[in-house]
């Protein structure tokens, strides 16, 4: 057995991070924290919707989320439930543009039994009747997202913004590729993106490091490796761009605005999230005082997407068409005085001490830590503890955020996506 690496970096001697990696590449994580009675596990895939290139696989690593649940050379579908069951567990799966993460929080007596089913799942048996039977399932999800105005506006924003780019695709697919896509594409897809050495196996909890690797060494040692990590290229649009989807039934006029900034690697990545906060993050933000808090809007918010090499700042707009092209107005005018004053000095304040407090509040959770474990090690190949990153939001100075908005101005090479009643006209904008 190779011996694992630890690293105590929390100022509690018996709270500690451990890193360990088996031969054939599968990474090990965990995070111990002894005054819990459980444990929270996951195998975090490298792999999404940015990584299907070929249009016949888009939706291919959702689709693949749910057949990992419909059976294993060892257990049926049934058995895999029941068994989640015996041990009381919480457990589910979940697909993003870049990663699929498959679950389960479980008491720490448990241990032994939910690696042993989560690794069994990790190679599921991908049977072509089960495969054909779940095409239906992934058809209606598709049909019921239609259904939602918001989740349509943003998904033709991601469209939009990343065309030609594999970050546009939409997690779920399309209804032609799902219907069209094959059980063998699926196995091919499967061999090659989810290798050993494309997986992080991340665990908080009260749990003992040497049985961790025990148990990993047993139920993981023999998976073969395969494709590793992602050709992700930087990416910015080279220009703004405006699309006006026109729906007349809808009762509100969404408008999404995107704009470059920072990628999950960036050193700038806190300045730029504090900034985005005191832009539009709830209440004590600006676009909560001058816009949300006056009626003007049922919702309106700034958040940062940082993504693996790209990264882009998302205003979204929800309000009465009437009050559309006013509402659409004052946020560009809050857009522009963000780029030209920058954060005062309480702004910084307020978005740290609300971010320091998500923080904290976050770490009493073994699965917020758990997941932060593979997303950290993804980003900057490390672990960071609760007060490490504390000390990293603190850091941040105004003349870091006025760096980091200078670098990506917030009003700049702007995409606009709007989704409602009202045409471009009425909006007031010039759209494709």
């Amino acid at each position: 057995m190779t011996t694992a690496q630890t690293a105590p970096v929390s100022t509690n001697d018996s709270d500690r991070f451990y890193i360990h990696r088996l031969p054939n590449g599968l990474q090990m994580l965990g995070q111990r924290m002894p005054d819990l009675e459980s444990i929270s596990l996951c195998f975090h895939v490298r792999t999404g919707a940015r990584d299907e290139h070929d249009p016949e696989l888009f939706g291919v690593s959702h689709f693949l989320e749910h057949m990992v649940f419909k059976g294993t050379e060892r257990r049926d579908t049934e058995r895999i439930t029941l068994d989640f069951n015996l041990m009381g567990a919480e457990f589910n799966a979940f697909t993003s543009v870049e990663q699929t993460v498959f679950y389960a929080r479980v008491l720490r007596e448990y241990l032994p039994n939910a690696m042993d089913l989560l690794s069994d799942m990790m190679r599921p048996r991908l049977d072509a009747e089960d495969f054909a039977m779940e095409r239906n399932v992934i058809l209606e999800e598709i049909a019921r997202s239609e259904d939602s105005p918001s989740g349509q506006a943003y998904r033709r924003l991601m469209q939009t913004y990343f065309a030609g780019f594999e970050l546009g695709h939409d997690v779920l697919g399309t209804k032609e590729s799902i219907r069209e896509m094959s059980v063998e594409q699926m196995r091919a897809y499967h061999a090659q993106r989810y290798g050993a050495n494309n997986m992080i196996l991340a665990i908080a909890g009260n749990f003992e490091w040497e049985q961790v690797v025990e148990l990993a060494e047993k139920h993981c040692g023999a998976w073969t490796s395969g494709e590793e990590g992602r050709d992700a290229p930087p990416f910015a649009p080279s220009h703004a761009q405006a699309k006006v989807i026109v729906k007349p039934q809808q009762k509100q006029q969404m408008i999404l605005l995107a704009s470059p900034s920072v990628s999950v690697q960036d050193p700038d990545l806190y300045a730029a999230h504090l900034a985005a906060m005191a832009l539009g993050d709830g209440a004590g933000s600006r676009l909560f005082w001058n816009i949300y808090q006056k009626g003007l809007a049922e919702s309106v918010s700034a958040s940062l997407s940082p993504f693996d090499n790209t990264g882009m700042l998302l205003t979204f707009i929800s309000t009465a068409p009437d009050h559309a092209p006013a509402v659409l107005e004052l946020v560009r005018a809050e857009l522009n005085g963000l780029q030209t004053d920058g954060v005062q000095e309480d702004e910084l304040r307020r978005a740290k001490d609300k971010l320091i407090s998500r923080t904290v509040l976050d770490g009493d959770s073994a699965f917020s830590r758990m997941q932060d474990l593979a997303y950290t090690w993804v980003a900057e190949k490390r672990v960071r503890s609760i007060e490490d990153e504390m000390a990293r939001i603190e850091a941040v100075t105004l003349d870091d955020v006025r760096r980091a908005l200078d670098r990506f101005p917030v009003n700049a090479d702007q995409t606009l996506l709007a989704y409602g009643p009202l045409d471009a006209k009425a909006l007031g904008v010039e759209a494709e």
